[in-house]
């Protein structure tokens, strides 16, 4: 019974994560297809920010329920593997990523929070103002992201290096965990050469982040499906 209750935790923990990317991302992406550039006029685009507030407000709940859900998938996986070295890294490289993860979320709502209060009725100075602002505050969101891909991709990674090792999980998992892994490293390195000042092509970057978000999901669903149906924390 103990090991069927691991295995529903894992199910349910990867399969809520997949599921709740796939709504908060759906929901931003619809309202947030149109939204104007912050240049020639800040106004515009802050007074678009307003009026998506409660949906924006809305996805970001979603994100942070997912990454929360990383923790005690971590938890199970190291149950899964047994406790050895391995699973003790994979399970404290989930649980940086949740932590890293819910940060970067509540920072970033935070932020367009600020945003949204601060700029109704505000003249083009102030409306300066606040740009400025939100420029050292997405600085900052974008080295919390950073720390979510690494610890993530940390995670993966483990979980395909004692999958391959144990044979506990199906080949082609364990290799399209490795390989989750190496795509998240190709978007972190994508955003580290831009963060460098070296020229990049935007479309690439934007490329390897979507084929490391596409990946995730079939990956979190194999893997919830592969643990649900074993109901077991230790095989092989």
């Amino acid at each position: 019974m103990k090991e069927l209750a691991w295995g529903r935790l894992g199910r349910t923990s990867a399969w809520l994560f997949g599921g709740l990317v796939v709504a908060g991302g759906v929901l931003v992406t619809v309202v947030g297809v149109g939204i104007p550039p912050t240049e020639p006029g800040l106004a515009r685009h802050y007074d678009y920010v307003r009026s998506i507030w409660p949906e924006l407000y809305v996805s970001f709940l979603l994100f942070i329920a997912a990454f929360i859900s990383l923790a005690p998938l971590g938890l199970a996986l190291r149950e899964f593997f047994g406790r050895d070295l391995r699973a003790e890294l994979m399970y404290m490289s989930f649980l940086a990523a949740a932590i890293v993860g819910v940060l970067w979320m509540l920072v970033q709502l935070g932020s367009a929070q600020a945003v949204v209060r601060d700029t109704a009725g505000a003249t083009p100075e102030q409306l300066n103002v606040v740009g400025a602002s939100s420029s050292i505050w997405s600085g900052a969101i974008n080295g919390i992201q950073r720390g979510f891909l690494l610890f993530a991709s940390l995670g993966t990674y483990w979980t395909g290096r004692s999958a391959l090792l144990q044979g506990s999980l199906t080949r082609p998992l364990a290799w399209l965990s490795i390989a989750l892994a190496v795509a998240y490293w190709l978007g972190l390195a994508s955003l580290v050469v831009r963060d460098l000042g070296i020229p990049f092509p935007d479309a690439v970057g934007s490329i390897l982040i979507a084929l490391g978000a596409g990946v995730s999901l079939v990956w979190a669903g194999w893997l919830g499906w592969v643990l649900g149906r074993r109901g077991a924390l230790k095989v092989g």
